[in-house]
């Protein structure tokens, strides 16, 4: 999980940065962002992405979920059917040099199917 973690824009293109994959906790989970600061305004989103370990090289997997805000700077995203990897896409684009973003992910809450 990457906690605490600030973006400044260097240029005012779309920038699209991913987290490090991570291995998934069950088979669905609820994910929470706290966005601490933000001056990138609506072109900050967060996306889940989700693949198996045998998926080719650094294929990107398949979206299972966009954060949407839940209260203050809180959002969140409730992905199901998880693969075995999971990671974050994060897309910004600045109006102006210097916008930027301080956020972190709080920890999952994992839980299975019901069967």
């Amino acid at each position: 999980m990457w906690m605490n973690t600030q973006i400044i824009a260097l240029d005012t293109a779309t920038n699209i940065y991913y987290t490090p994959w991570f291995p998934r906790g069950a088979d669905n989970a609820m994910f929470m962002l706290e966005l601490i600061k933000n001056t990138f305004g609506s072109t900050f989103t967060v996306d889940v992405w989700t693949k198996n370990r045998e998926d080719e090289g650094s294929a990107p997997g398949s979206v299972v979920g966009t954060f949407s805000t839940l209260s203050g700077n809180f959002q969140e995203v409730g992905c199901k059917d998880l693969k075995e990897l999971v990671r974050f896409r994060i897309t910004t684009r600045a109006d102006a040099v210097g916008q930027g973003a301080i956020f972190r992910f709080l920890g999952p809450t994992w839980y299975d199917t019901a069967v």
